[in-house]
């Protein structure tokens, strides 16, 4: 028996497919369930995964997909096409499933047998299968009820056990595409308790030998604004002074973190620079003619009264401060105090210590709330906060994690917009999976990304790397776009001279 270990702080709350959205319960989902396509990062192509092969008319309305012979569930019995048929009826007749509006297009799911479903549209979709490729879109079987933590699927792992201390997976020796080499996957509830990084790799390591894997993250850390709750912040030029608070070269300066970058965009590849918002400010009349309010006299004497505390002139810091300072003073604030919520995590609260004291230079008061990201998404505990501070780690579909990111209603991003920015993105994400060629879904979901940020709706601030280290004998060790091993390709490289009851290895996930 093989066995891999990971420790990890986050409890699981659910493993139901089409509501998990949390890095961790999303890594589970992908090994306990299967999808119709599969997405391949390498290659950059949609691969078969359940459905062996599929094709559409030419309009993109009709979707049919063929499926393998003989894939078993957990619980022994075979896929049909029924359980497909059944798993998106389950989604569409919800009306509070968070992933509705990602699969808002399919009209109607028909069977014509055993291994054969067609997929009817209300509109063109052409990239249809890049959504069935989605972790949302794992299909269930038709004839168990799911129960959200301890639900059976068709992946190369089964759920033998979850409960609050740990979750156990075992491999699935019937599994359609081969056995996996890893015989056992114990997860460990091991909260940190304020314990630093190099402690706990010294506890799974005590020969102080893993092999480390560095890994940049898809996706980054943001602020935005709760939309949902009145406030300053629902004035554009406050929301443009925290922008200038924010500032990503200026925090990337003053942290000196080797593994972020200062980004001001959401896409690491597409990231256009510093150039694109920074050097906005309030006298810009002919880009924003309608929240122009200062004069330039007025501009100048912040710059004066600035000048003395932040130093002017001096770096990408003191210009910031003092561009916020001018926002601020064209904005309805009026000495309230603003709360903010941040993600728990050493890094992430260290990032709001910085911004606490550059919103006092400038005289805005700000009361800021650790928070435990699984009851915010899970629990909707953020209705009390103005300001948010979290993060989106995309998988290795970035396209699709987008449109997810802006459509699926559980996302922290979303579930502090209003109903006019929810149905924008909506609108604009059906418009972008129209579109039949890959650069163009591309080009329309940054210009959106884009809008969010004139708007300062979205505030881009860094992307990171983080390094998972492991057993030396864990080989193929690949992180998935969402950061957890990919279980599917890991194996065991052992040693001669290791003795025969060595078979537990340990992986180590730092958590942001």
């Amino acid at each position: 028996m093989d066995t891999l270990r990971i420790p990890q702080e986050t409890s699981f709350e659910t493993l139901d497919p089409t509501q998990a959205v949390v890095w961790g319960d999303v890594g589970i989902v992908a090994e306990v369930f299967d999808r119709l396509v599969r997405y391949n990062a390498e290659r950059d192509v949609c691969e078969p995964g359940l459905a062996m092969a599929w094709e559409s008319n030419p309009e993109g309305t009709e979707w049919t997909f063929y499926l393998h012979k003989g894939v078993l569930f957990h619980h022994g019995r075979v896929l049909e096409a029924e359980d497909v048929q059944y798993t998106f009826e389950r989604i569409l007749s919800s009306v509070d499933n968070p992933c509705k509006a990602l699969f808002g297009s399919i009209q109607m799911v028909e069977t014509f047998d055993d291994l054969t479903v067609r997929f009817m549209l209300k509109a063109p979709n052409f990239m249809f299968p890049d959504l069935m490729s989605s972790i949302n879109a794992s299909i269930l079987p038709r004839d168990v009820e799911i129960n959200p933590l301890h639900p059976i699927g068709t992946g190369p792992y089964r759920l033998v056990r979850n409960d609050p201390n740990i979750l156990v997976l075992e491999v699935f020796s019937s599994y359609f595409r081969g056995r996996a080499f890893i015989d056992r996957v114990e997860v460990w509830q091991l909260p940190e308790a304020g314990r630093g990084e190099s402690v706990i790799r010294q506890e799974l390591f005590p020969d102080g030998n893993p092999h480390a894997v560095q890994h940049e993250v898809q996706g980054g850390v943001f602020m935005t604004f709760n939309m949902r709750k009145s406030g300053p912040h629902l004035d554009i030029s406050f929301r443009r002074a925290i922008r200038e608070l924010m500032h990503p070269q200026a925090m990337a300066d003053a942290l000196n973190r080797p593994a972020i970058q200062p980004t001001y965009s959401l896409v690491r590849k597409h990231d256009q620079g510093n150039q694109r918002e920074e050097e906005m400010n309030p006298l810009d009349a002919e880009k924003h003619p309608r929240e122009v309010t200062m004069e330039q006299q007025k501009w100048n004497e912040v710059e004066e009264d600035m000048a003395p505390n932040v130093g002017v002139g001096i770096g990408v810091d003191g210009s910031s401060l003092v561009r916020a300072s001018a926002w601020l003073k064209c904005s309805n604030y009026a000495g309230e105090t603003v709360n903010v919520w941040v993600e728990e995590g050493v890094n992430m609260e260290h990032d709001m210590v910085w911004f606490a004291k550059r919103c006092e230079q400038i005289g805005l008061h700000v009361n800021i709330v650790p928070g435990d990201v699984v009851k915010a998404i899970y629990h909707n505990e953020l209705q009390a906060y103005d300001l948010i501070y979290t993060g989106e780690v995309f998988d290795d579909h970035v396209v699709r994690s987008l449109i997810t990111m802006y459509t699926f209603q559980k996302t922290l991003f979303l579930s502090v917009m209003d109903d006019h920015w929810r149905h924008e993105l909506e609108r604009g994400c059906d418009q972008i999976v129209a579109m039949q060629k890959p650069e163009e879904r591309m080009e329309s979901l940054l210009q959106l990304e884009d809008r969010l940020i004139q708007e300062a709706i979205l505030l881009p601030v860094y992307s990171f790397s983080e390094v998972h280290s492991h057993h030396p004998s864990l080989r193929d060790y690949h992180v998935m776009g969402y950061g957890m091993p990919d279980l599917r390709r890991l194996w065991v490289k052992r040693s001669p001279t290791a003795p025969e009851e060595s078979s537990s290895y340990s992986a180590y996930i730092p958590l942001w």
